[in-house]
C-alpha cells in the first residue's frame, strides 16, 4: 500500500500564452491523430485525464496517483518505473507537463492545449501521417 504523501499527485495549469493561441485544445482530433504516436497511449490518455481535471478545478487539485492510474487501466507503485510513472515521464519528456519543485509530494504542471508538433517530432511519424499532417495545417498567409 503507498503512503498518501507518495500517492498524491497536485495538478496545476501550465500556462502558455502563444501556445493556447496557435495550439491545439488536449480533446481536438489532432491530438490524438499525430500526439498519440508521439506520446504513446497510455501518457496521451493521462495528459488527457489530468487536463480535464482543470476544466472542474481551473486553479489545480490533487489526485491520488493510485485512483488517476487505475482510471487509466495502469498500475501505480512507488518510483517511476511502473506502467504510470513511465507514462508520467513521458508526458515530461516531451513537453506537455512539468514538475513543480516541492518537498512534501509530487506537483506537475499540465497544458490543456498542445502545440502543433515539431519537426523533429514530426520526421518520426509514418509517410502516411506526415502527409495528413501537411494537409491538416492551417494555411498561413
Amino acid at each position: 500500500m503507498n503512503s498518501p504523501s507518495v500517492d498524491l499527485l497536485e495538478v496545476l495549469p501550465w500556462r502558455d500564452p502563444v501556445i493556447e493561441a496557435a495550439g491545439y485544445a488536449i480533446n481536438d482530433p489532432y491530438i490524438e491523430m499525430f500526439w498519440l504516436p508521439i506520446l504513446g497511449p497510455t501518457a496521451t490518455w493521462l495528459v488527457r485525464r489530468l487536463a480535464s481535471g482543470l476544466e472542474h478545478e481551473p486553479q489545480g487539485y490533487t489526485v491520488s496517483m493510485t485512483s488517476l492510474a487505475r482510471g487509466i487501466g495502469v498500475s501505480f507503485s512507488d518510483g517511476k518505473h511502473n506502467p504510470f510513472g513511465r507514462a508520467l515521464q513521458r508526458c515530461i519528456m516531451f513537453g506537455v507537463s512539468h514538475n513543480v519543485p516541492s518537498t512534501s509530494h509530487q506537483i506537475v504542471a499540465v497544458r490543456s492545449v498542445l502545440p502543433q508538433l515539431s519537426q523533429r517530432h514530426l520526421a518520426r511519424l509514418p509517410d502516411e501521417l506526415q502527409t495528413l499532417h501537411y494537409d491538416w495545417r492551417p494555411i498561413c498567409v
